[in-house]
């Protein structure tokens, strides 16, 4: 996405192809990828944050289903029709504001998307993550705030939300990342996949196996 707005030079139009057509793919290879991350998120929240990750698992799952549609049938059907042979066609299926399906993705990103990164945050912020949390925070605001454009009929505030998920949840990712792979094995506790003991536990399992192994 971000390649494709740099190489048009403007943020103030939607995407073309084929930069549209490879972000479409991408966001169909994208979402399954998000709601297993939701869902390894839930398996590894401190008992006490079960609820925030599993709310943020339903949202996750709600974007996933909602802009994969929309995607797959911009690839499959919308790209095969006539415009001309409907009327109102760019109200129904155009990247131009307003139109129904582009309308239906800002709901994907800018609020289930938003709320997911958010009911998340307290999962971290219990295992001690405070740049996951933070970062989270950050990133589900400016999405969340994103849908204010739409609202007030200035899409181009939309861009806030853009930067929310397209630049800041990227750059989320890198500590998110790191907070798994300090994570210990598996185990019924969760807390010490994120926490600060996650080093310990994985060295205090390490020595386990080999005592067993002896």
């Amino acid at each position: 996405m971000v390649a494709g707005f740099a190489a048009m030079g403007t943020l103030s139009k939607p995407l073309e192809d084929p930069y549209l057509a490879i972000m479409e793919v991408l966001i169909l290879v994208m979402a399954p990828v998000l709601v297993l991350l939701a869902v390894v998120i839930h398996a590894c929240a401190p008992e006490g944050t079960k609820t925030y990750s599993m709310t943020a698992l339903g949202w996750m799952l709600l974007l996933a289903g909602f802009t994969m549609t929309v995607h797959l049938v911009q690839l499959t059907v919308v790209r095969r029709i006539d415009p001309s042979a409907i009327q109102g066609f760019q109200y129904l299926f155009n990247w131009h504001w307003p139109s129904v399906l582009y309308g239906v993705d800002i709901v994907a990103w800018d609020i289930f998307f938003a709320l997911a990164l958010l009911f998340a945050a307290p999962v971290f912020h219990a295992a001690g993550r405070a740049a996951v949390r933070n970062g989270l925070l950050i990133a589900g605001a400016m999405s969340l705030v994103g849908i204010i454009g739409p609202a007030v009929n200035h899409i181009a505030l939309r861009q806030i939300g853009i930067i929310g998920y397209a630049i800041v949840w990227p750059i989320v990712c890198i500590p998110l990342s790191k907070a798994f792979r300090q994570a210990g094995p598996p185990s019924g506790a969760i807390v010490p996949a994120f926490g600060p003991d996650a080093e310990h536990v994985s060295q205090s399992t390490d020595q386990e196996r080999l005592h067993r192994a002896s």
